[in-house]
């Protein structure tokens, strides 16, 4: 079976057969690397709040409850189910230098709650409506066919 020159059958060397099947097996490695960690198969509902910051006024017209949001081009299943629009929060200096919160009559704050169906939840990360999402997240963007807003995510919620 092994010949005196280390040959399987006088055809393969003992030496290339076993980089042969390392190499088979880091391809079978990365090829399967995220079956841990696999898209689950049943969509779930993911809420998200979100805020639109210094919006200027005139803009949360263009968006209503029942909305849908875009991605690449095409509707997603994700909707505004509550908007709210407050005065934008404002940090102005005072007479003694300090950083004051106040409100800025001019522009809007746009609180935004977003509603859809996402089977794209891993332990790694969620995407809802084309977009990964994480809490704190300064650059989530709402669009809709009338309107594309900067956004921060301010929570998630995932429900079966």
């Amino acid at each position: 079976m092994i010949d005196e020159k280390g040959r399987i059958l006088g055809k393969v060397s003992i030496v290339d057969l076993i980089i042969l099947l390392v190499i088979v097996a880091l391809a079978f490695a990365y090829l399967y690397r995220d079956r841990a960690a696999d898209i689950s198969p049943q969509a779930k509902t993911v809420v998200v709040k979100a805020v639109c910051p210094n919006v200027y006024p005139g803009i949360e017209n263009n968006l209503q409850v029942g909305d849908t949001l875009v991605a690449s081009g095409a509707l997603t299943n994700a909707k505004i189910t509550e908007m709210r629009v407050e005065e934008a929060n404002w940090c102005v200096a005072n007479a003694e230098g300090q950083m004051v919160l106040s409100k800025n009559p001019f522009r809007k704050d746009i609180f935004l709650t977003l509603e859809g169906q996402t089977a794209q939840i891993t332990p790694a990360e969620i995407t809802f409506a084309g977009q990964t999402l994480q809490a704190g997240k300064e650059d989530f963007y709402i669009k809709t066919q009338k309107v594309s807003l900067l956004s921060t995510i301010i929570s998630i919620s995932i429900e079966p």
